[in-house]
């Protein structure tokens, strides 16, 4: 009997149980047999490196090969050559050959050199700390160089059907490359800018309009980029010290299901990551309409186990306004990275100026009325300087086979200063209503986390443990200051928010076909402001003190793969969004709850169709709302934000693919009557589609474009932000010592409305309710004309043609 029940179980173990889900337990594809790697006749001497996407079936035999972008000939026909030359043993899952997608590395010597042998098993690398699914393509970029040419690495699953990782191959790339250019590569989330080139931009994802970032948490290397209880607005996420070239994948956790990210975290989180070093030094200049350029270099070298990497950026335009923007931005990076011990240890330094004007948020109505053209200005002292400087230290490493710790501390020192108005003549007929706002600020802290791979009896499973602090020492303040002179001062406070948090995660392969994520988070703030303008005479609402608060965070996820190409999710997560220290002390609630729900499916065909549908519903306790007459946000009621996200990516060639993202929302506040219940500038319809091509024999171009769909800009829907169609095409050639390309924005010269607000405001001719026409509404307090409750906007740019050429050294 004793036997029998031992065969059983041993029989239902084989069947079901996921005796190699880990990726120690499961074994990577390997190098049986490779020929010598000879390089091709060309001009240049230096070193190769070239990354083969392949694809190998259950016999170990190469189906697909294909390059990342920016490959140059003659080397990638060569590499793709070589790569169907060599001969794999397959992937294992226990006893089990499965297919799998590799990322092989072939070398090219210095000319001149010996011809490099790939060696077998051994000096394939595969990183063994993360759950691997064989079939997986999105993979976190994370590949070893082996001294003998060739590397390797094993995908992990995903948690959940918008979860996913974004390497430089869905990056864009040519002429005209900014930082928000990196978020528009996210399906489904879209970025615009307003009031001046050097100010936050405005997000868009999962049915928010995040302003500049309140319910969008980013971050650069884990160097968070958002920030509380800012002079502008919560969360503001200013992404301009970013230099696009220098990332190399974009991590993307949409909705509240990671324990790994706390504050803002509630449409979702977006990791930059920067490369561990240069593919190619590049020197690069761009030139364009409205007197625009760019000039930009990447240097990198070695020394033994050191690598350097330095990049400077400099940039400027003048728009299509009629008030020249006369943005300028330089940009700095430095940083040193070598081994110590078991992992990498990297310093890295930036550093952030930027300058600009702004024809700020004009009335439709004037430009209705033909009086004020759609790039013109009311006021024409707008603008603003910002700076941040940061310096960041991290360590990673595997300690063994079976964990890895990465450690990160940063330090940031940052100023911001804006001067707005949003008003235009509505308190002060004479002089106007331009306002000032300031930011100065040190943000420090550190982040530890720790993962463990281990057998839970039967099971195997991985933790995950982490801890975080964060300090903000800033000074803020909001003056009147007409003609940018300052009149009168009405905020003047200093501000010390500290946050600490911990989470602790179990991820657990039950079957071969189940797994589940279940973590916890817990954070605690303490917000302390003293503000120097409170009048302790007088009885009423104290505007200085202290308050602590905290939540705790539960998230799980749960994963089917019935088959090999489908895998199905769902997912809850409870996460939150901090609110401004000043109205916390107020009664403002801290911590701002929202509950997120998701499930959806991922669907791979003939490793060429990747298909992701996601349902979603965030409930959020507290809504930020814009107050456009006083140019900040304030607290609003209970919300619902539920929808339909998907996106479809297509290889239709090796080097020609195809990426269409949908997604359709309905954003709602849950307490007020179906009249009243609309959250203002909530996108319904957004569709980002994309054509790429980039041929190994050196011309590529990318066809983009994005659809954001009508949306109510009030609570009621009497004032509507018309939405948009545009269109953009980049084309260029790619050579292994220069490129050159072209960018054409706005191509078929769409008239688009790149921000919108619904503002009450008033011009100086505006003296009752008789002059609030086309389209807009009189307001009146206590019988008397206020003004005009209008749509603001701040137009988007027309056909715009840029240039680029790069040298490669």
């Amino acid at each position: 009997m004793r036997t029998t029940l031992s065969l059983l179980i041993g029989l239902a173990s084989s069947l079901l149980l996921p005796t190699t889900t880990r990726a120690h337990d499961v074994a990577p594809p390997s190098v049986l047999e490779a020929p010598p790697v000879e390089r091709p006749a060309s001009e240049s001497t230096h070193e190769v490196r070239v990354v083969v996407l392949v694809t190998l079936d259950a016999t170990g035999a190469v189906t697909a090969a294909s390059l990342e972008p920016g490959v140059p000939e003659p080397f990638a026909s060569s590499a793709l050559a070589y790569v169907r030359r060599v001969r794999f043993t397959p992937a294992h899952e226990g006893e089990n050959a499965v297919p799998a997608s590799i990322r092989f590395e072939v070398l090219f010597p210095v000319a001149g050199a010996p011809s490099t042998v790939v060696v077998p098993q051994e000096h394939v690398h595969a990183h063994s700390h993360t759950v691997v699914h064989t079939h997986a393509h999105d993979a976190e970029e994370a590949h070893e160089h082996s001294d003998y040419g060739a590397s390797a690495h094993v995908a992990r699953p995903e948690r959940s059907a918008s979860s996913y990782t974004l390497d430089r191959k869905d990056l864009p790339r040519g002429a005209h490359i900014v930082a928000g250019d990196l978020a528009r590569a996210v399906p489904g989330m879209f970025v615009v800018q307003h009031a001046g080139g050097g100010k936050a931009n405005q997000y868009f994802l999962r049915g928010f309009d995040a302003d500049h970032g309140t319910d969008i948490a980013l971050s650069m290397d884990g160097v968070p980029i958002n920030m509380v209880s800012h002079g502008h607005g919560q969360g503001y996420a200013d992404m301009n010290w970013i230099i696009p070239e220098l990332i190399s994948t974009v991590d993307v956790r949409k909705g509240t299901y990671d324990p790994r990210h706390g504050d803002f975290a509630t449409a979702g989180a977006i990791d930059f990551q920067t490369g561990s070093e240069l593919p190619q030094n590049q020197l690069k200049l761009e030139t364009g309409m409205f007197h625009s350029y760019r000039a930009l270099a990447l240097v990198g070298s070695k020394w033994g186990d050191l690598r350097l990497t330095g990049a400077a950026e400099v940039l400027g335009t003048d728009g299509p306004f009629k008030r020249a923007e006369d943005l300028k931005r330089v940009n700095l990076f430095a940083r040193a990275a070598g081994t110590l011990g078991e992992g990498e240890l990297s310093l890295t330094l930036t550093g952030y100026v930027s300058g600009w004007n702004a024809s700020g948020q004009i009335p439709l109505r004037e430009v209705r009325a033909g009086r004020l053209d759609r790039f013109g200005y009311v006021d024409p002292n707008e603008g603003g300087q910002s700076t941040r400087h940061n310096v960041y230290l991290r360590y990673k490493t595997d300690a063994d086979e079976a964990q890895r710790w990465d450690v990160l501390g940063y330090v940031s020192l940052y100023s911001f200063s804006l001067y707005s108005n949003f008003t235009l003549f509505r308190d002060d007929p004479v002089n106007g209503d331009m306002i000032h706002q300031r930011d100065d600020r040190t943000l420090s802290g550190f982040k530890v986390r720790y993962e463990r791979d281990e057998r839970l009896g039967i099971f195997a499973s991985t933790w995950r443990f982490g801890v975080e602090l964060r300090h903000d020492s800033i000074a803020n303040g909001l003056e009147r200051a007409p003609r940018r002179e300052f009149s009168t001062q009405l905020v003047d406070a200093g501000i010390g928010q500290t946050s600490a948090s911990a989470y602790a995660e179990s991820e657990i392969a039950w079957l071969k076909w189940l797994r589940t994520n279940v973590g916890v988070r817990g954070d605690a703030f303490g917000f302390a402001v003293r503000d120097k303008l409170e009048d302790r005479a007088t009885l009423g609402t104290r505007t200085s003190g202290e308050q602590l608060a905290t939540r705790v965070s539960p998230k799980a996820s749960l994963t089917v793969s019935p088959i090999s190409w489908l895998s199905l999710y769902a997912n809850y997560g409870l996460g939150f969004h901090s609110n401004d220290a000043r109205g916390v002390i107020q009664g403002v609630t801290p911590l701002t709850r929202a509950d997120g729900y998701e499930t959806g499916f991922s669907v791979r065909l003939m490793e060429k169709i990747k298909l992701r549908l996601a349902l979603f519903r965030i409930d959020l306790n507290s809504e930020l709302v814009w107050v456009g007459d006083e140019g900040t946000t304030e607290a609003s009621g209970r919300t619902r934000r539920q929808g339909l996200e998907t996106d479809l990516h297509v290889d239709i060639l090796p080097w020609l693919w195809g990426d269409v993202a949908y997604t359709w929302s309905s954003a709602k506040f849950r307490d007020e009557p179906r009249s009243a219940n609309q959250v203002p500038l909530a996108p319904r319809q957004l569709v980002t589609a994309r054509v790429t091509a980039v041929h190994p024999r050196g011309p590529f171009a990318r066809l983009s474009l994005f659809h954001l769909g009508d949306r109510p800009a009030n609570e009621d829907s009497s004032i509507m932000a018309d939405g948009f169609t545009r269109l953009d095409l980049s084309v260029g050639y790619h050579h292994e010592r220069f490129e050159v390309a072209l960018a054409l924005e706005n191509l078929l010269n769409t008239s688009w409305r790149e921000s919108q607000f619904a503002t009450l405001s008033r011009l100086q001719g505006e003296t009752s309710a008789a002059s609030c026409q086309n389209g807009s509404q009189a307001v009146a307090e206590g019988g008397n004309f206020v003004g005009c409750d209008d749509l603001h906007f701040t137009p988007g740019t027309p056909i715009a043609v840029r240039g680029s050429a790069s040298l490669y050294f």
